[in-house]
């Protein structure tokens, strides 16, 4: 089967095209690696229209059953290692060696976790060292925990974790916090966080799990856990593929959301269209643009 169109990533951008690509009736398929993508591990999101607080995994399940319900059809924990273009049509192989074919594609592939850099990184992931509060964070009842980072997620990952651990150090590279007031004022006044300015993880130290961790201010913290919040960076792997133009990684669209490859689309996180403001309501608003676009494409093409 030749699918119109086929979304890569289940996020809320992906998965609100989907919605849209069911109302026109466009045959379509939703490949996700990450069931919800990156939303999936928000504790909480206060700025979603018409809910004044809801998890983000109860919020992304909402969309998703939305968009079951109107016929998608999802491939969840798939992930697509390579694309081709051949007679304007684009060929897919995923990881688990399924081939599949569609005249259009839409990026939705968000962004991943940005990471420490660190040599002694990868030997304490899930060994003290984590990048998902909502996720980790029972682990950590009545520990010491510390998260580096100043932006929102940084913040809501410390007022969670304060609710589980004994005592919570933030680190923060700048000499100011990077995120919205209402969290500011909050992490301020939480006596459980401690806030570190001006400072950053030089190295991690322990044996078989993380037990401390060198500041470059020169001070040593004991900890059991360290959760990672310092932002995300887009997972280059199909866009150097399909040669997209970017700019600092982020894929460069137009206003209906098409890249520089005719059939491409990209929404959501890994666009430039979000311009540094990356929220749900961002992605899912994108979504619907391309899905429209790639409607009014088709019917053109008829």
């Amino acid at each position: 089967m030749i699918y119109d169109l086929i979304i890569i990533g289940a996020g809320p951008a992906g998965l609100t095209a989907s919605i849209y690509a069911s109302r026109y009736k466009i045959n379509h398929l939703v490949i996700g690696e990450i069931p919800g993508g990156l939303i999936s591990e928000a504790h909480n999101v206060c700025n979603w229209p018409g809910e004044a607080e809801i998890g983000g995994y109860d919020l992304i399940t909402k969309i998703k059953n939305h968009a079951e319900k109107l016929g998608a059809q999802i491939m969840i924990m798939e992930k697509v290692i390579e694309i081709k273009k051949e007679n304007d049509i684009f060929i897919l192989n995923t990881e688990s060696q399924k081939k599949l074919e569609a005249k259009n594609i839409l990026l939705t592939i968000g962004t991943k976790h940005r990471t420490l850099g660190l040599p002694e990184e990868k030997k304490y992931i899930g060994k003290g060292l984590a990048y998902c509060a909502t996720c980790d964070a029972m682990f950590y009842k009545d520990k010491v925990v510390g998260v580096v980072g100043g932006g929102n997620s940084a913040l809501t990952a410390a007022l969670y974790l304060s609710e589980v651990a004994e005592k919570v150090y933030l680190i923060v590279r700048d000499d100011k916090f990077n995120g919205e007031t209402v969290w500011v004022e909050h992490v301020i006044n939480n006596k459980k966080i401690e806030t570190i300015f001006n400072s950053g993880i030089q190295k991690l130290n322990g044996g078989n799990r993380l037990e401390s961790i060198d500041l470059i201010n020169g001070s040593n913290l004991k900890i059991d856990g360290l959760f990672v919040e310092i932002g995300t960076e887009p997972d280059e792997l199909l866009i150097k593929q399909l040669n997209l133009t970017t700019d600092k990684g982020y894929i460069i669209v137009d206003k209906e959301q098409q890249t520089n490859i005719e059939g491409v689309w990209a929404a959501g996180d890994i666009s430039t269209n979000s311009a540094g403001f990356r929220q749900v309501i961002t992605a899912c608003s994108e979504g619907a643009i391309a899905t429209f676009s790639i409607f009014s494409s088709l019917q053109k093409n008829k």
